[in-house]
C-alpha cells in the first residue's frame, strides 16, 4: 500500500537544482481514474486493488525480465498498473462482470464451488498459558485471494500443521472444494465491507496445493479428487474421491428406538434374515402399550396400527354423524326463508358444539338466521375434514404406534482409482448408508456396485478417527461413510462419467 511510482517534473531552475520527482501512489491512482470519468471507482476499491495489482505485475516482471528493458513493453510501471486499473474499471464496475469472491461475500454464489485461490498472507494468533496451566500454541488463519479480492479463512489442524511446516506458505495456491461461510451477520455483505466479519472455513481434505500457473477462481470440470495418501482423520469432509470397489461385504441393517427415558438408542447391525425374522413378529410392547393393546405377549405392530386406526375411522365417523344431526336441526330452525351468506360468529358457535352435552342449549338459544348461516358452515367444515381424514389419521397412529425406524448399509473396501506422484498404500472401508436406494444416475434409483468398477463419490466423512494407519504402511486402512448429500457415479477406466 506504500509503494510508488516516481515521474519526473518539469522545473525552469533545473539548471540550478536537481530534478524534482512526483510520487504515484494509490492516491494518485484515485485522482486520474476520477479525471478520466471513471466515477465509479471509490478510494477503498482503488486501495484493494493497488496492491494486489503491484503483486501481479512484479510476478509478471520477474517471470520476463527482457521485456522490463524497454519503455514501451515494460509492464513494472506507472502506465502498466493504470493499464490494469482500466481494465478492472471496465471489467467490473461498468460490465458487472463480479470475481468469485465478491459473488460469494454477497451470497450470489455458494462458497462450495470449486476454485483456485492464493495465500496473500498468514496471520497467527497470540499464544499464552491456558486457565489449567497448559500452553496455547499460537495459531494461524489465511488471507486468500482471487486477484481481485481477499477474504481472511479459517483452517483446520492438518491445514494449521502445513502452514507451519512451510508447505502452505504466502504466494501458494490451493484448490479448494466444499468451503462455507462464516457469517457474523447472516445478511450478504458486499466484499470490501466484509473483511472483517466474513471467513471462509477451508477443510484439509477438501483442499490441495496445485500448481504456480493454475488459473485463478472457479475451475471448471468438476471439484478436485482427494487420494487417499492425503487424507487426514480430522481433516473434514472430502469433497470427491475417485475410487475402485476391491471387496464388499453383505447389507446390514441398523435399527433406531427411544427408551423410555427418550434417548436414542440402535440395536444390531443385523443380516438380512435377522431382519427378516424381526420385521415380521415385532415388537415387545412396554406395560402401558400392553393395557392400551389388551395383549399379555408380544403384540405385533401392524395389527397395533390396524386395530388403532379402525378406531379412530370409528371415533371420527361418531363425530362427523353427530355434527350431520346438528346440521339436520340447524337447518330445520332456519326455516325456507334462509339464503346461505357469511357471518364472523359462526367460527366461535362452531366451537361451543364440540361439547355435546352444550350443543343442546346453543342450538336453542340461536336465531333462524344465524341457525342458517351456522349449518352452511359446519357442512363446509366436514367436507374439508373428509379430504383430510387420512392424514389426520396417520399423524395420530404416528404418535400412538410409531414405525420402526432402520437403515440399511454396506461396508466396501475401495482403494485409489488414480494417483498423482505417489503410490497409493492406503485403502479404505466406505460405510454405505441406505444402499438398497443407491443411484448411479441422476433420476435414475436403483444400483448395485461391483468388484472391479470405479465410481466417483462424492461427499465423504472420516469415522474411527484413532484407526486410521499411516500413510506408507503395508496394508493400512482408513474410514470414512457417506452423508445425506454423497453422490455416487460410475466411471469408465480412463475416468470418464459413464
Amino acid at each position: 500500500m506504500y509503494y510508488t511510482f516516481h515521474r519526473s517534473v518539469y522545473s525552469p531552475l533545473h539548471s540550478i537544482f536537481p530534478e524534482p520527482h512526483e510520487s504515484l501512489g494509490p492516491s494518485a491512482a484515485y485522482t486520474e481514474l476520477q479525471r478520466r470519468g471513471c466515477t465509479l471507482a471509490t478510494k477503498e476499491w482503488v486501495d484493494n486493488h493497488w496492491s494486489l495489482l503491484l503483486w501481479k505485475l512484479a510476478g509478471m516482471a520477474l517471470l520476463n525480465p527482457t521485456q522490463e528493458m524497454t519503455v514501451e513493453t515494460r509492464r513494472w510501471s506507472w502506465a502498466g498498473i493504470m493499464h490494469q486499473l482500466l481494465y478492472r474499471y471496465e471489467r467490473e464496475l461498468n460490465c458487472g462482470s463480479r470475481p468469485p469472491l465478491r459473488m460469494i461475500a454477497t451470497q450470489d454464489t455458494p462458497a462450495s464451488l470449486p476454485m483456485v485461490l492464493c495465500v496473500s498472507n498468514i496471520f497467527w494468533s497470540e499464544g499464552g498459558i491456558a486457565e489449567d496451566g497448559t500452553p496455547v500454541e499460537p495459531y494461524p488463519e489465511l488471507e486468500l485471494t482471487d486477484g481481485w479480492y481477499k477474504l481472511k479463512a479459517k483452517i483446520d489442524p492438518p491445514m494449521a500443521r502445513a502452514v507451519r511446516r512451510g508447505i502452505v506458505a504466502t504466494g501458494r495456491k490451493i484448490g479448494i472444494t466444499g468451503a462455507w461461510l462464516s457469517c457474523e451477520k447472516k445478511e450478504p455483505m458486499e466484499i470490501l465491507e466484509a473483511y472483517n466479519s466474513v471467513k471462509l472455513v477451508v477443510s484439509a481434505n477438501s483442499s490441495h496445493l496445485v500448481p504456480w500457473h493454475h488459473k485463478l477462481g472457479f475451475k471448471r470440470g468438476g471439484p478436485f479428487l482427494a487420494t487417499l495418501n492425503k487424507l487426514s482423520p480430522d481433516g473434514g469432509n472430502i469433497c470427491a474421491l475417485d475410487a475402485i470397489v476391491l471387496k464388499m461385504y453383505p447389507i446390514a441393517y441398523i435399527e433406531f428406538r427411544e427408551d423410555e427415558n427418550g434417548n436414542k438408542i440402535s440395536e444390531g447391525p443385523r443380516n438380512e434374515a435377522e431382519e427378516a425374522k424381526v420385521s415380521e413378529g415385532w415388537r415387545v410392547c412396554s406395560v402401558s402399550e400392553l393395557i392400551q393393546c389388551g395383549s399379555e405377549t408380544e403384540c405385533d405392530l401392524q395389527r397395533r396400527r390396524e386395530v388403532e386406526a379402525s378406531k379412530l375411522h370409528e371415533a371420527l365417523g361418531k363425530k362427523q354423524a353427530r355434527f350431520e344431526g346438528y346440521i339436520d336441526r340447524l337447518e330445520r330452525k332456519a326455516g325456507p326463508r334462509f339464503h346461505p351468506g357469511e357471518d364472523d360468529n359462526v367460527d366461535n358457535l362452531f366451537d361451543e358444539l364440540e361439547d355435546p352435552t352444550e350443543a343442546g342449549a346453543v342450538i336453542g338459544r340461536l336465531s333462524p338466521k344465524d341457525a342458517g348461516w351456522l349449518a352452511q358452515h359446519i357442512r363446509r367444515r366436514l367436507e374439508s375434514d373428509r379430504e383430510r381424514v387420512g392424514e389426520e389419521i396417520e399423524k395420530e397412529l404416528e404418535s400412538i404406534c410409531p414405525p420402526r425406524s432402520v437403515r440399511n448399509f454396506r461396508v466396501i473396501v475401495v482403494k485409489d482409482g488414480s494417483t498423482m506422484r505417489r503410490p497409493s498404500y492406503r485403502t479404505a472401508q466406505i460405510t454405505v448408508w441406505d444402499v438398497m436406494n443407491l443411484s448411479f444416475y441422476e433420476g435414475e434409483p436403483g444400483g448395485t456396485f461391483q468388484v472391479g468398477h470405479r465410481y466417483m463419490v462424492t461427499n465423504l466423512n472420516p469415522t474411527h478417527h484413532t484407526s486410521w494407519m499411516g500413510r506408507y504402511e503395508e496394508g493400512a486402512e482408513v474410514y470414512m461413510a457417506t452423508g445425506r448429500h454423497s453422490r455416487w457415479r460410475k466411471l469408465n477406466k480412463y475416468g470418464f462419467a459413464v
